[in-house]
């Protein structure tokens, strides 16, 4: 049973690039969502050798989060896309493994924050990565596939498990 943030955490509903980027959204050209600007970071410490080798140093990139879509990130001016096999890593909003990761930095599993909600009435682990965050121990843009804080995935995960349960 899908809650009202089940588009965090599925992922069917873009975000737009960040307010203060500087950019307007870009659609991706496969799916037309609107894609959320991610930095060179990002893009660097998230593609395979090879996918690195493409990047150069061009073009502005965004992130995909349609969870049906094959992009994970395109540039809008050069026409770059990147797919899942192109990183090194399961991204989020793309797979329905529960053991994939929602949380990169803390490396917490949709089913370690599901069971942790469920288990104790609310998410521990959200409040956990939270005061870690504000000790600046979180390294978000360079692990996060979306190249931004996790937690709004997290809570999603978390209220989704609970309705479920």
């Amino acid at each position: 049973m899908a809650n009202a943030d089940s588009s965090v955490v599925d992922g069917d509903e873009a975000a737009p690039s960040r307010p203060g980027s500087g950019s307007s959204p870009a659609s991706c050209p496969y799916c037309g969502a609107a894609g959320r600007r991610v930095t060179a970071v990002t893009l660097r410490s998230l593609l395979s050798e090879q996918a690195n080798r493409r990047l150069g140093g061009r073009g502005r990139f965004f992130f995909c989060r349609t969870k049906a879509c094959e992009i994970v990130y395109f540039d809008d001016q050069a026409g770059e896309q990147f797919r899942a096999e192109d990183l090194v890593l399961t991204v989020f909003q793309k797979s329905t493994d529960p053991l994939r990761l929602v949380c990169y930095c803390f490396e917490h599993s949709v089913a370690a924050v599901a069971d942790d909600a469920v288990r104790n009435g609310g998410s521990r682990i959200a409040g956990d990565i939270a005061d870690k965050c504000r000790r600046g121990l979180d390294r978000c843009e360079e692990l996060n596939p979306q190249g931004t804080c996790c937690l709004a995935n997290v809570i999603g995960v978390a209220k989704q498990a609970m309705s479920e349960a």
